[in-house]
């Protein structure tokens, strides 16, 4: 029983799928041109079948007629009709390839008047340009006559040891010596020195003194979860304090907090990690997956954080880590930069 009820669905899917397989297509063009025509209607005789062609001049029947010879007529306003027949055999897809419409006499016509129209303003055009580039030209020939003969002038009384009246004063100095490195302009400090070393950058790319100045007065300052102080600061409170202090920006507690914070441009390709920049983790100390964790950006994949974590010397607190370390690369999940406040 289950079978005989199951032939006639399979046969209505069979009919089904069929109706929606394209049967008859082809492409309207226009015959002067030779560019395609959209809205062209398209009508199979003596059937209720009817299809427009779109912007590519495509139209497309998806319903299947019995076999036999058909009349396809396509029009289109301002263009003569076009009759064609196709034979419809068994399962076979039909194509009119490139069926080309020939505009009206009407329509021709028109078309040459736009043309003139058209040359008649470019000739317009081109004549006003020409007339516009001539009479800069002009002004700028006037004008190099006059200097010619102002600096002519002034010549004749420089070679006489004089000036011309209200020429301003010009004096000539040898340059002042590049400073040498070394000096106060480019000196260098002992934090620069050190945070250079840990790195591996050059101490001159490290023109943010401040905030090394910052990670320097803070480094092993303790891990102590909400606080704020140096007897022990978290996470999210140190990166707090640093984008208040050397980046002027007011963000919010917590590490959820700053990872959602309006002042926070999120981002997740840590190649366009820049110095600055804010990094979130999530389960940091924990079995979780738990956004809790956020460190600041340096310098080749280096970062840092107060972290409960300990260090190689069994310390916890502010210190810098690897990103590209096993662990923390797993723990990594988005980026953020800084935005400043309005």
């Amino acid at each position: 029983m289950k079978k005989l009820l199951l032939t006639p669905f399979l046969i209505l899917l069979c009919l089904v799928s069929n109706a929606q397989e394209t049967f008859f297509e082809g492409v309207v063009f226009d015959e002067q041109l030779s560019t395609p025509i959209e809205g062209a209607i398209v009508t199979i005789k003596d059937t209720e079948y009817t299809e427009a062609t779109d912007a590519e001049g495509k139209f497309i029947f998806t319903n299947r007629l019995p076999e036999g010879q058909y009349a396809i007529i396509i029009e289109k306003k301002e263009f003569e009709h076009e009759i064609f027949l196709i034979d419809v055999k068994g399962s076979k897809k039909i194509e009119a390839k490139e069926v080309k419409l020939e505009p009206t006499k009407k329509e021709l016509y028109n078309r040459k008047v736009a043309a003139r129209e058209a040359k008649k303003l470019q000739k317009i055009a081109e004549k006003e340009e020409a007339e516009r580039i001539a009479s800069i030209e002009k002004e700028l020939r006037k004008k190099d006559k006059a200097y010619s003969k102002e600096l002519k002038k002034l010549e004749k009384l420089h070679s006489k040891g004089k000036t011309g009246k209200d020429e301003p004063v010009v004096d000539y100095k040898e340059p002042e010596p590049e400073p040498a490195i070394g000096t106060d302009t480019f000196e260098i400090t002992e934090v620069q020195k050190k945070y250079a070393e840990i790195l591996n950058v050059d101490p001159l790319d490290l023109t943010n003194v401040e905030l090394y100045n910052l990670i320097e007065e803070w480094d092993n300052v303790t891990y102590k979860y909400a606080g704020v102080t140096k007897k022990g600061i978290d996470c999210s409170s140190f990166t707090q304090l640093i984008a208040s202090k050397i980046y002027d920006v007011r963000i919010e507690r917590t590490a959820r907090e700053q990872y959602e914070s309006d002042f926070i441009d999120e981002f997740k390709q840590k190649e366009a990690l820049f110095e600055g920049d804010l990094i979130f983790f999530t389960g940091v100390g924990k079995d979780n997956d738990a956004l809790n964790h956020v460190g600041l950006y340096l310098y080749n994949g280096m970062f840092v954080h107060s972290t409960s974590n300990l260090d190689a010397n069994g310390k916890n607190g502010v210190q810098i880590s690897n990103l590209n370390d096993k662990y923390w690369k797993t723990k990594f999940v988005a980026a953020g930069r800084l935005l400043p406040e309005n």
